[in-house]
């Protein structure tokens, strides 16, 4: 069951609200983004060139975009976001883990602050 569609709130479905179509496009768009980025990386490496920076800003975005959508889930569902039947509890805990493993965010920008953007490493 598509939840934002099937559901109703104030008498029409939830999806016709703004305030949840808004956050879910956001987080669809963000999700492109990222794809675009790992299709780039695979078209570097494809050549023979090294796609570190694009593969890692490919990672870097995807984890962004699942834990944008995840949060959005959960602020569509209210408190049932954390019901165990819904499902949407365990995702949005499982988005986390993109955000560390199996290389940390902050790993990737350290990455592209020294390696591409060449400013002075950090301690």
């Amino acid at each position: 069951m598509d939840y934002a569609k099937d559901r109703t709130v104030f008498g029409r479905a939830i999806g016709q609200n703004q305030g949840v179509q808004f956050p879910i496009a956001k987080s669809y768009a963000n999700m492109r983004a990222a794809e675009l980025m790992v299709k780039e990386a695979l078209r570097i490496y494809e050549s023979g060139e090294n796609p570190g920076a694009e593969a890692n800003m490919a990672k870097m975005l995807a984890a962004d975009a699942s834990n944008e959508a995840a949060n959005a889930c959960v602020q569509t569902h209210g408190g049932f976001g954390f019901a165990e039947e819904y499902d949407v509890e365990r995702k949005f805990r499982e988005t986390r883990l993109y955000q560390v493993a199996p290389i940390s965010t902050n790993l990737i920008l350290s990455y592209l602050s020294e390696h591409i953007l060449g400013m002075p490493r950090s301690y």
